[in-house]
């Protein structure tokens, strides 16, 4: 009997060991606007005017919902969340840093400096009625332990067009004092990106010390970070869809896969390890029965 006992507990521990190390992979989606405004925000955080108008910003975002995505971009120097991207994005924006904030919605610099809730209500209009065409893309992202997976299903990039790909963390805290302007806590803080042209061929990469990136071969783009020992969960990610050349009004499309709101997530969890527990169990059971 003791023999028997023993034999079970090893059934159950076996496979629940395996389960405890079978990866997961967490699936999320999002259809997009066609009418959705990509906000790039040039900030820093040594900007006391940033940090006077981010409340006023926050409600701003969440008032409008979808109708507009918000990157924020800190410059190369002495900002601690400052990386190439700002500079790159002017530039293919045709534009410059010349003082923080400057907004740019979907490639169009729209202000310069201070801005309060009217002007940047004006502006998304202004930006919304601006809009070339309909055109709304779809954004896959799978994570899975510490790699964001971002594709884009049935997106045909045309020979004018390429994809951009933002990671942007959605929180980020700082050290009380490490930011000269007082904001310690900033929002959707850019982190990486990548751009592809419509032949698959990255054009632009700036990532983290510490990342790695893989574009796999694939008929849509498709595209893996390798987010080091960082939370992937913590972040979120932006596709953008735009002309080639840069310029003036080049943002086509956006959406945003939002990673660190997981409520509507997919959970792809693999049932091998639970049939295989139900199975030894169902033995042990046959065995004690044919003993009797």
């Amino acid at each position: 009997m003791r023999l028997l006992a023993m034999l079970f507990v090893l059934a159950i521990m076996v496979p629940i060991s395996t389960m405890a190390q079978t990866s997961q992979e967490i699936s999320f989606s999002s259809n997009g606007s066609a009418a959705t405004v990509l906000i790039e925000e040039h900030t820093s955080t040594y900007c006391t005017t940033c940090a006077e108008i981010d409340p006023m910003l926050l409600n701003f975002l969440e008032d409008n919902g979808n109708r507009a995505i918000r990157i924020a971009m800190h410059p190369l120097g002495e900002d601690p969340l400052g990386s190439d991207i700002s500079s790159h994005r002017l530039a293919f924006h045709g534009g410059e840093l010349a003082v923080t904030p400057t907004f740019v919605m979907d490639g169009r610099v729209v202000s310069q400096g201070f801005v309060d809730r009217m002007d940047m209500q004006m502006n998304l209009r202004s930006s919304e009625i601006a809009k070339e065409g309909v055109i709304s893309i779809e954004g896959e992202v799978d994570v899975s332990q510490n790699s964001i997976h971002v594709s884009s299903p049935g997106l045909d990039l045309h020979v004018e067009e390429r994809l951009t790909i933002f990671i942007v963390e959605r929180e980020v805290s700082l050290e009380p004092g490490t930011a000269s302007n007082g904001l310690d806590k900033n929002h959707d803080v850019a982190r990486a990106m990548l751009s592809l042209d419509d032949g698959g061929n990255t054009t632009s990469e700036i990532l983290p010390m510490g990342w790695a990136v893989h574009v796999h071969d694939a008929e849509a783009p498709s595209v893996e970070f390798f987010v080091d020992e960082m939370n992937p969960y913590s972040y979120d990610v932006v596709i953008v869809l735009e002309r080639s050349e840069g310029g003036d009004g080049s943002v086509l499309s956006s959406t945003l896969i939002a990673l660190s709101e997981r409520s509507e997530a997919t959970q792809k969890i693999s049932t091998l390890p639970v049939v295989a527990a139900l199975a030894s169990m169902s033995i042990i059971l046959f065995i004690v029965q044919s003993r009797r």
